[in-house]
């Protein structure tokens, strides 16, 4: 019992609202299943009657047996609402919850699979609310079952007695079923995880899949992780062939003995017909009962499951949560400072002593080979880690002592792969200012406002890659855009030329530069044209400034850098992308 007891609390500790519609589930619960002890009391005083030959008294137990079920349906009617208004708040709640812990987790997919963290919070998700009602059913079902015994008690303590004997031998071998059937349930649950991991990696990169026609070799190596989930699967069967189909013989067993031994009793006149049909009723909704709660102790256990899958995702923490501090000065220049930064990772050192200035209105570009830590000094920055040693200082304020929301709507940029949703232009824009007014004014900034005015539903068009409605360009420029419109001081665009070709590239260069009047540019690029646009340059090598002034300066003194400017277009692959 403690481990459906800890499943509930569980689920109440992850969603803590609607707790007074939780009590009204079971309140309703109980009140309906008391209900259907009552008609059986009806049932029994028209046999009461009609045996004695009073008819006239028929009519006050028909009465009766309606009211009864009056009674019992409006209970019933009451817990279809109840479970109604849970089912809508536990799905929607955790699901955001889920989101939310993720988003702010991004490492958590190095400890947990992608395949269980999708399957979780599309499927588990789904049945949180049949914890609560399972375990109210469950409750109300042995609440109910009591109720019976004392029933059965004031009639023949005898016959209370056999029918506890029957009905407990029945509970304890269910009952222990119900763990095998889960444990072989969470088995299953397991393998299906890593066969949907594959599934979601296959979606993402299809086109390889069929191009090199992987396919048959990666069906071998699915079978193994199939035949395991075969092997779950068919031990569960088995637990459920022997729950159904040979532990029910314990009780129609010992349901015979028990109306023979009632028979008995009216055989001797030691019970009337009446208490017979009254008693055998009872047994028989003590069967039913029965049945029905360990139906729903089972539900419980494999519910147990998925509250224990989305209990293992809230539980993830990593390693690099950083906390807010509680600035919310909105009025930031943009002066960035990295004062003797260093940062390291498992031990390896990634960022050395590292110092630089990047001032407003300008263009900072950091250039270095791939490896040298340049998106690492990006990720800090955007305060996904924290460093180990030294000071960022923006207007000469550290960066972890503002608030969440300030930061945010400070310092923003774009990522070398344009992403968004699919979702219409207006929608992707709204997710950060859904001001129409404001979404043009950013995107007549970048360039591409003319483009989707074109399009025959101009900013309702629907992003989709398959339509390739827009070109990864076009993709960077409505990004861009939708940076713009964080309001934010400091941009930071990394990479983001590197998959879009030259004629993109010169066009990105030139918005960069006219962003700058107004904003802190920060890139990383490894094109030589988006190189020479830069004011100021920081060369970076091996986790070390080796470099840093104006472009020019820097040119005059760093082979490094002259080398990096130095190489053609053609040369550098379009496809390389930094790992640190």
């Amino acid at each position: 019992m403690k481990y459906y007891f800890n499943t509930v609390k569980t689920l109440l500790n992850i969603a803590s609202g609607k707790f007074f519609v939780v009590i009204q589930m079971f309140v309703s619960c109980c009140l309906y299943n008391l209900a259907t002890l009552l008609p059986p009391i009806a049932t029994s005083g028209i046999i009461a009657t009609v045996t004695s030959h009073n008819f006239n008294g028929i009519w006050y137990y028909v009465v009766l047996y309606c009211i009864f079920y009056v009674v019992y349906f409006s209970m019933l009617n009451w817990n279809y609402y109840t479970y109604t208004v849970l089912a809508n708040y536990y799905h929607l709640e955790v699901q955001k919850i889920l989101f939310e812990h993720i988003a702010n987790n991004d490492s958590i997919f190095n400890k947990i699979s992608r395949g269980k963290i999708v399957d979780t919070t599309s499927d588990d998700i789904r049945y949180l609310v049949d914890v609560i009602n399972a375990a109210s059913e469950a409750l109300m079902k042995f609440v109910q079952l009591i109720v019976v015994f004392i029933i059965f008690s004031s009639y023949n303590i005898l016959v209370a007695l056999i029918a506890l004997v029957i009905d407990s031998i029945y509970l304890i071998l269910m009952n222990n079923n119900s763990k095998k059937v889960s444990k072989y349930y969470e088995g299953t649950r397991k393998y299906e995880d890593k066969i949907i991991d594959i599934l979601n990696q296959m979606l993402v990169n299809l086109k390889q899949v069929k191009s090199l026609n992987i396919m048959p070799n990666l069906n071998k190596k699915l079978d193994k992780t199939r035949t395991k989930w075969m092997q779950e699967y068919k031990y569960k069967r088995i637990a459920m062939t022997n729950r159904y189909c040979k532990m029910p013989y314990i009780v129609y067993i010992g349901k015979i003995l028990l109306y023979i031994f009632l028979a008995y009793l009216v055989s001797i006149e030691k019970m009337t017909i009446d208490k017979l049909v009254l008693l055998i009723s009872y047994f028989e909704l003590t069967i039913t009962c029965t049945d029905s709660m360990l139906t729903y102790l089972l539900n419980l256990s494999n519910y147990g499951i998925r509250v224990k899958r989305i209990k293992n995702i809230l539980d993830y923490t990593s390693n690099n949560n950083i906390d807010f501090g509680d600035i919310t000065n909105d009025y930031i220049n943009g002066m960035v400072i990295f004062d003797k930064v260093n940062y390291e990772i498992k031990n390896k050192l990634i960022l050395n002593n590292v110092t630089f200035k990047i001032y407003p209105n300008e263009i900072t570009a950091i250039v270095g080979h791939s490896g040298s830590g340049k998106t690492t000094i990006i990720n800090l920055l955007y305060r996904l880690d924290r460093i180990k040693s030294g000071s960022i200082l923006i207007d000469e304020e550290n960066i972890y002592n503002y608030t969440k929301k300030t930061y945010a709507s400070n310092v923003s940029g774009v990522f070398q792969k344009p992403f968004v949703f699919e979702m219409s232009i207006r929608d992707n824009l709204s997710l950060v200012d859904s001001n129409f007014k404001n979404q043009i004014e950013a995107c007549k900034r970048v360039g591409i406002h003319d483009f989707i005015e074109s399009l025959p539903k101009g900013y309702n068009t629907v992003i989709n890659d398959e339509q390739r409605v827009l070109s990864e360009g076009q993709k960077q420029m409505l990004v861009i855009a939708r940076a713009l419109l964080t309001k934010s001081e400091i941009l930071l665009f990394d990479e983001v030329t590197s998959n879009i070709d030259l004629n993109s590239t010169t066009k990105v260069g030139e918005i960069l530069k006219e962003l700058k009047h107004d904003h802190t540019i920060i890139m990383i690029t490894h094109k030589p044209e988006m190189m020479q646009i830069a004011d100021r340059v920081i060369v970076l090598d091996h986790g070390k400034v080796v470099s840093k002034g104006t472009n020019d300066e820097v040119f005059n003194k760093c082979s490094l850098y002259r080398e990096l400017r130095n190489r053609t277009f053609a040369s550098i692959s379009n496809t390389e992308n930094e790992m640190i």
